[in-house]
């Protein structure tokens, strides 16, 4: 166990010590209203009621259709903190105590454990993503102590964990937990942390008793769970379309690697059909080389021969690199570089200072080269480039590819990586974030681009 959870634990234990030690305080025995809200205090709320009901709704509507838990989990939890409301104002504020008329201390602290139970396994689902297995198991053990705590009520009439422990305090544990552990934020997470530590501040400021401090009488609670409910609904549809974007993407990488391995058993056909008779023809000009005395004759015959092994190791080249192996192997980074240049079929300058070799995939390595060198030939053909010039230079743990197309604008520099995005006219928008893809995920690298007036370099750092 972490440090710092074990003193988050400790800090939920000594307040676990400090509430049994007074633990009258915590039983409440008088049911009678104790504030009346005004006319406008209770508009407000009411407002509030109907859209906490209208996220549970459109959220249940979504599971229905969509099939996602995360869904249910988060219209059952406000459908949960619906009910605790409903049940905090029949106990204690007017009129909605006689609207309400429950009265129930028992459902009360159900409704309480309810909604941690359900907020809890939301973040779960929310979270499962983001790969976190600590936290999954610390949401676990808080899901499993809510099933005793309602057993236990079942039998006593009396929960044990929500009337000793605020609700708020386990969900600020998972939640301070999740922010420390998840390394890989987006804005679905965020959305989710700022729209919990929300609600988490508002009802730290009822408990500590806000109301009687300050004499202020209206729905602040109210308000905050209505825009918790839009906050949160926000996120998921956020993360939602995200992983749909996600899907997209891999779809298109199938797609291409589908089309790669086409192109690979088409060239293999190819190098079948024309081995036979690249043998052939070496097999005759030895022949007639044997023949022959002519020096000159012996030197266009060794020529020759020369330019069929070229065109052997050609298609060899060519089937090696569009096979989609998924084979890690320890490759040279100059001849990786080399290979691409050759299936660009552009001039391409290479420089070394200093070589290295990498253990990855050469093969994918190769094809976010070529993906690059390629987008600089379409750049610099785009703008009628005179002398186009683009040059790799490794120098350990680096490559840089850089070219004199003019440069990327300003507006597009942050969206080159993203899927689907281009400037020009045919392109599908994917090469580049697969450059990117490849190199940062599969290779654990880093690919970032720099770019003024006279050109752009792609910057890889292989660590």
């Amino acid at each position: 166990m972490d440090k710092a959870l074990k003193i988050k634990l400790g800090i939920i234990f000594l307040l676990l010590i400090i509430s049994i030690f007074n633990y009258e305080q915590h039983f409440i025995k008088n049911t009678d209203a104790i504030y009346t809200f005004s006319h406008i205090p209770f508009m407000v709320a009411s407002i509030c009621f109907g859209v906490i009901i209208s996220a549970s709704v459109y959220n249940l509507a979504l599971f229905v259709y969509i099939r996602s838990l995360q869904h249910l989990y988060y219209a059952l939890a406000q459908l949960s903190t619906l009910f605790f409301l409903i049940n905090l104002d029949s106990l204690f504020i007017a009129p909605f105590d006689e609207i309400f008329k429950l009265k129930s201390l028992f459902l009360f602290e159900i409704s309480q454990l309810l909604m941690l139970f359900f907020s809890a396994l939301f973040i779960q689902e929310f979270l499962q993503t983001y790969q976190t297995s600590k936290l999954h198991r610390l949401i676990r053990i808080i899901l499993y102590l809510c099933l005793v705590d309602l057993l236990f009520a079942l039998i006593f009439s009396h929960t044990i964990l929500t009337k000793f422990i605020p609700i708020f305090i386990p969900i600020w544990l998972i939640l301070s937990e999740a922010r420390r552990l998840i390394k890989d934020k987006d804005k679905p997470f965020y959305f989710l942390i700022y729209g919990w530590y929300l609600v988490l501040f508002t009802v730290a400021l009822e408990y500590v008793g806000f109301v009687k401090i300050t004499g202020i009488v209206f729905p602040f609670l109210h308000i905050t769970f209505a825009l918790e409910s839009l906050i949160l609904s926000l996120a998921i549809s956020y993360k939602f379309k995200l992983l749909e974007d996600e899907k997209r993407v891999q779809q298109t990488l199938l797609l291409q690697q589908s089309r790669l391995a086409s192109m690979g058993e088409m060239i293999a056909i190819i190098a079948h059909q024309w081995r036979q008779p690249l043998n052939f023809l070496s097999f005759s000009l030895m022949h007639i080389k044997k023949s022959c005395k002519d020096d000159t004759t012996k030197q266009t015959i060794k020529d020759a021969n020369l330019k069929l092994q070229y065109m052997s190791k050609t298609i060899e080249d060519f089937r090696n690199f569009y096979n989609p192996s998924k084979t890690k192997e320890e490759f040279d980074i100059k001849i990786a570089c080399q290979n691409a240049i050759k299936i660009s079929s552009i001039s391409v300058e290479l420089k070394i200072k200093e070589n290295f070799t990498f253990f990855g995939n050469k093969n994918e390595f190769e094809q976010a080269i070529l993906n690059i060198i390629n987008n600089a030939k379409d750049a610099t053909k785009e703008r009628k480039i005179e002398n186009p010039k683009i040059t790799i230079l490794v120098d350990s743990p680096t490559i840089t590819i850089t070219d004199n197309a003019g440069g990327i604008e300003k507006k597009y520099l942050n969206k080159i990586f993203e899927p689907y995005f281009s400037t020009k006219k045919g392109s599908d928008g994917i090469g580049l974030y697969i450059s990117k893809t490849v190199i940062e995920k599969e290779m654990g690298g880093k690919l970032d681009v720099k770019s003024n007036k006279d050109g752009s370099s792609f910057i890889i750092l292989l660590k």
